[in-house]
Order: structure tokens, then C-alpha cells, then sequence
């Protein structure tokens, strides 16, 4: 007759296998707090509506695709998702089935740049004809509309990083610029709002490159930093920046830096 396992052993043996299967708690709750840690530093500062629907200044000729009609203009003037258009060039044009676009508005001029444009969203050519073309509004982040231009459709990428903050900087240290455009009818933004700033390309601005914005409180007085601005979008001598954080509303004029 066999001998059953002493309750002793079997306690030892219930602990070993706790032991290779579950870790030890400290080591556990050590490892959750790293990884949260990794996720709070680094994020995707650049998102889908940063990149395909955001303001930015529209320079050179005007584009030469044009929204001329819709389907059903006659009872629909702000298209939307699914809602097809008319343009004003097609098959003789080198237009294609499939072709991707994005819908552009263009506005006033901003200072002495050009006009402000904005992204209104992404559409596809469906149909084609000799000089017009048939257009379904994928997804839609404005209201489009007939007049709207079109232009090519290119893919762009995130930006991987994390809030560097804002703090006081060496004037000597960076480039300098000013707040051009805000997107508000308020004249201040807030963070996650879009501005446009008086530096590009030519002074070497980088996409996902950080500026602080600083006031003055009178043009006499020392500086303060009071915000940080992420660039999204880039031409030659603007940039299209959204502000990360900040302590204070951001207007018209106020002083913008690169850091370094």
C-alpha cells in the first residue's frame, strides 16, 4: 500500500510551484512602474489631424485642381464623408482611378507670406471623363465645399517624442520668431490648439522640432517663458506649430524660440 504526501510536503511543494509561477511582488510591481514610466515619456506627438487636417501657410501658384460641383449641391453645400464632387480636370489631365487628394481651402493672406490654407480632408478619384473627374470624400475633417481645391495626397509621419516643457532659455542660444496667425477667433490659444509662426525651412526649423513662447509684459520688461510649441507643419518661411503646454494664453505677437 502507497503512502500518501505528508502535508509538509505537499506545502513545500505548493510554495515552489508559487514560486515559478507567479513572480515575486516587488519584482512584479517594479517592472509595471518602468514600463509606465517609458509610456509617460515618449508619446506620438504628431496625430492623424495634425498631419492631414491643419492650417498652414499655402505658398507659389494657386493649385490648378479645382472643386467645380457636387452631387447634390443643390441641397447640400457642406460636404462630408462618402459625398462625391466634381473637378475641373480628368483623363487628358493624367488623373487616375484610385488617385488620392486632399481637400484644401484657401484664405486670406497671412502677413506677408501668403494665404492660410486649411486641410479639409481626404478623397479619391472614382470616375474619370476627358476634362473632369468624379471624387468620393473619404474622411472628411472640415466641411468641403465647391471652390475647394484639391491637391496630391502624400503620406506623412508621426513625430516620436515627449514635452520638453518651457523654461528660460539663452537668447543667444536659438532662433527667434514671432506668433503670426492663431487659429481661434479669440486672438489666444491653449494647448492643443494651432498657430502659425514667422519660421521655416530657411532657418532650418526641423517637423517636430520645440520652441518656447515667451511675453513680454511691457517692451521694456524681461521676458517670461509661458509655453511649449511642437512644429506639425513645415514651408519655407513659416511653420504650423501646436502648443503642448503652457501657463498662460498664447496671442498675436508673442516671441517664439528654438531651444538650442
Amino acid at each position: 500500500m502507497k503512502k500518501r504526501p505528508s502535508f509538509p510536503v505537499l506545502v513545500a511543494c505548493g510554495s515552489l510551484l508559487a514560486v515559478l509561477v507567479f513572480p515575486a511582488p516587488a519584482a512584479f510591481a517594479q517592472d509595471q512602474v518602468q514600463k509606465a514610466k517609458i509610456f509617460q515619456d515618449e508619446y506620438q506627438m504628431l496625430v492623424e489631424s495634425d498631419l492631414y487636417c491643419s492650417i498652414f501657410v499655402f505658398e507659389g501658384e494657386r493649385p490648378p485642381l479645382r472643386i467645380i460641383g457636387s452631387e447634390r449641391q443643390k441641397e447640400k453645400e457642406l460636404l462630408s464623408d462618402a459625398d462625391i464632387f466634381y473637378v475641373d480636370k480628368g483623363r487628358a489631365d493624367g488623373l487616375e482611378i484610385g488617385q488620392m487628394f486632399l481637400t484644401v481651402s484657401l484664405a486670406q493672406k497671412i502677413g506677408g507670406f501668403g494665404p492660410l490654407a486649411k486641410r479639409k480632408g481626404r478623397a479619391r478619384v472614382i470616375r474619370l471623363e476627358e476634362h473632369q473627374a468624379v471624387v468620393r470624400i473619404d474622411k472628411a475633417c472640415g466641411a468641403v465645399e465647391v471652390g475647394d481645391y484639391v491637391i496630391p495626397y502624400e503620406d506623412r509621419e508621426g513625430v516620436l517624442g515627449r514635452d520638453l516643457g518651457y523654461g528660460d532659455l539663452d537668447p543667444a542660444a536659438g532662433k527667434h520668431g514671432k506668433v503670426i496667425y492663431l487659429e481661434t477667433d479669440f486672438n489666444i490659444v491653449g494647448a492643443g490648439h494651432y498657430a502659425i509662426v514667422d519660421l521655416g525651412l530657411d532657418q532650418g526649423i526641423r517637423l517636430g522640432q520645440q520652441l518656447t513662447v515667451f511675453k513680454r509684459a511691457a517692451p521694456n520688461l524681461p521676458r517670461e517663458a509661458v509655453g511649449n510649441l511642437v512644429v506639425i507643419d513645415l514651408q519655407k518661411q513659416t511653420a504650423t506649430v501646436k502648443l503642448l503646454s503652457s501657463r498662460d494664453a498664447v496671442e498675436m505677437g508673442d516671441e517664439v524660440q528654438t531651444k538650442g
